[in-house]
């Protein structure tokens, strides 16, 4: 189990796979590593805080158990966050896991299919978000859940 710091983060172990800033990480039961999100009821503990990346800027696959910095939710932190393409956003909306396959880790305003809220929207009123993974800012205030 990690330890939540002051600021807001932990540092976790994570899957084989890139890890990127601002998207929703959930804990693989079986092996007790961090993934990206994929289904709307999934139950993520944080945010990617930074991008794991090659010398040459290209998104670098972990080996697994390597460790990565994550947001936790709920710890109040105002922090960018990827949402999907589409939405017109207002300040306080609930933001909730997407809906949408190609969106895996990114959030939306839809609490359709038992989405698992995960924050509320802390930018400028009626922000149009233009393609999945637009980082926009929000504010960790809802607890993780089990």
């Amino acid at each position: 189990m990690s330890f939540v710091r002051e600021d807001g983060m932990e540092t976790v172990p994570c899957a084989a796979e890139a890890v990127k800033e601002g998207y929703f990480y959930k804990i693989e039961t079986s092996n007790y590593r961090a993934t990206k999100t994929a289904a709307v009821d999934d139950k993520p503990f944080g945010v990617g805080a930074e991008s794991s990346i090659e010398d040459d800027g290209d998104a670098k696959t972990l080996a697994a158990g390597d460790k990565m910095n994550f947001y936790s939710l709920g710890c109040g932190k105002k922090v960018k966050v990827a949402a999907i393409t589409g939405l017109t956003l207002r300040r306080g909306a609930p933001l909730y896991l997407s809906q949408t396959a190609e969106a895996d880790g990114c959030c939306g305003t839809s609490s359709s299919n038992s989405a698992t809220k995960v924050a509320h929207y802390w930018g400028p009123d009626n922000l149009a978000t233009t393609a999945n993974g637009q980082l926009i800012d929000a504010l960790l205030d809802v607890p993780k859940t089990d």
